[in-house]
């Protein structure tokens, strides 16, 4: 099963989500975790995104999925994240978010972090992600704390940044017409 994304000004997206209890989820959000992450899953492949938090789909629950190596197209799914170290080296890279189409921000991130989550069986780890895993990770955690990454940049790079998205969206649309 596919989710439909929330408009950017959605309430929820500005909402910091609390820690789930993985014993009482099925009762509480009508889904297994094992569900919700094929759900979210599946969403994200359809969309040919590399991360997506739960939020984003209108689900409150403090979880996203991402691909930990794209390459081999590993992924999986991070209930409770907690990020416990930052590096002091910051990256900065072209970011889009899926509830954001055709927008890209460049954004700084610490380039390694030190994380940790449970997977959908409950089972708790503690792991270091650096490069475009990390930048994922923080991406979609940000989510989780009710930030997105617009935040991230200057009201001036955002807005011309809305403005050649807009331009991308049309002729997007316009080429889709022409076939």
């Amino acid at each position: 099963m596919t989710y439909k994304f929330l408009r950017p000004d959605s309430p929820i997206l500005k909402t910091k989500l609390e820690n789930v209890s993985l014993d009482t989820f099925e009762k509480m959000y009508h889904l297994t975790p094992s569900q919700l992450y094929q759900n979210l899953l599946e969403t994200m492949n359809e969309c040919g995104g590399i991360g997506l938090s739960a939020n984003q789909c209108g689900v409150m629950a403090r979880m996203f999925v991402m691909y930990t190596d794209w390459d081999n197209k590993v992924h999986e799914a991070f209930f409770n994240p907690e990020i416990i170290w930052e590096s002091d080296n910051q990256i900065v890279f072209s970011e889009g978010c899926l509830t954001y189409p055709f927008l890209f921000l460049d954004i700084s991130r610490p380039y390694e972090i030190e994380v940790k989550y449970q997977d959908a069986e409950g089972v708790s780890y503690q792991k270091k992600f650096s490069g475009i895993p990390a930048r994922v990770f923080q991406h979609e955690y940000d989510h989780m704390e009710g930030k997105n990454f617009t935040q991230l940049v200057s009201p001036l790079k955002l807005d011309i940044a809305k403005r050649k998205a807009i331009k991308t969206m049309k002729k997007e649309k316009n080429g889709r017409n022409k076939r």
